[in-house]
């Protein structure tokens, strides 16, 4: 088994909306013109939740700068798999110390490690890093493992976008399908998805006319799938089902000990265009995010006439 689905599989039990898609994304997947032959290089903020060291992140990084941008890691110093949204919160009252202080420790030039979430480093990147202004994009990843359906609601990959969208930074989490099928589960091509999202951001820069990536707010979950031969490109919803959830069981470890295994769901997703079910058919799935998660106006004019005058 390769050294990320080692990782992956020892940190298994802490992984675990729908969005419309905006006329930027629709624009990447039907256009059929190529981008601009020379366009400005961007500047890149690359994280992920495996850590600034984990092989995934640096195939990524070799892809965007092959592609000639400018790529700078501000990365988690360890791995923050399921960290989801979170930020630190536990703020300094009086003088600092331990409990309300992170490290963070310029590794390289362009390397950083920030001893956080994932959304602590992109924030962090943001104050101390980019220092003369903010980067164009935010690229989170390569994820060894779906983010897809329920799953994208608890990463730290997809988490690291929604920090960064909360700043209206575009940014795109990218994320490689795992068949937990075979034995031993096989990774989707790494190096594959990496290329991918180097296209993905050529044909944003090229079709943006020179404003911003994206729409303010908006980052896209891109899902790679496993497949050896990938069909295309499709704009998904994010599905309910999760590929792989913690399942608690009682061990004789101590009284009150449960062990956490994976408990594994790849029935079909019972949303028709979701991530998971475009995964599925063999197709790269994309699904916008704006890190908004109200419910519909048909749900909230609902809940307003059952809750009436209440006070």
């Amino acid at each position: 088994m390769s050294r990320f689905s080692q990782r992956r599989g020892e940190s298994m039990r802490r992984i675990f909306r729908s969005a419309a898609a905006s006329a930027v994304a629709v624009a990447f997947v039907t256009t059929t013109a190529s981008a601009a032959p020379e366009q400005e290089p961007l500047d890149v903020l690359l994280t992920d939740d495996d850590g600034h060291a984990a092989p995934t992140l640096a195939a990524l990084k070799q892809a965007l700068t092959a592609a000639g941008h400018r790529v700078t890691v501000v990365a988690p110093c360890d791995d923050q798999s399921g960290s989801g949204t979170q930020l630190s919160s536990n703020y300094a009252s009086g003088e600092p110390g331990p409990e309300n202080t992170i490290t963070a420790e310029q590794l390289a030039p362009d390397v950083w490690s920030v001893c956080g979430s994932p959304g602590d480093a992109v924030l962090f990147g943001l104050q101390h890093v980019f220092t003369s202004g903010p980067p164009d994009v935010v690229v989170s990843g390569a994820n060894p493992g779906q983010n897809s359906g329920a799953v994208a609601n608890h990463s730290g990959t997809v988490g690291a976008t929604i920090t960064a969208g909360e700043m209206s930074i575009p940014a795109i989490a990218i994320s490689v399908e795992i068949d937990l099928t075979a034995n031993p589960p096989q990774l989707g091509n790494v190096a594959a998805a990496a290329d991918y999202t180097a296209r993905v951001l050529d044909r944003l820069q090229g079709t943006s006319g020179g404003a911003a990536l994206l729409p303010e707010h908006v980052s896209l979950n891109i899902n790679y799938p496993v497949a050896p031969e990938v069909k295309g490109t499709r704009v998904t919803k994010t599905g309910r089902n999760a590929f792989v959830r913690p399942k608690y069981e009682r061990t004789d470890l101590c009284e009150n000990c449960y062990v956490i295994r994976p408990e594994v769901d790849l029935s079909r997703d019972p949303v028709a265009d979701s991530d998971n079910n475009a995964l599925a058919a063999d197709y790269v799935s994309i699904t916008p995010l704006d890190g908004d998660w109200t419910a519909s106006d048909g749900v909230r004019s609902s809940i307003r006439q059952r809750l009436g005058t209440l006070r």
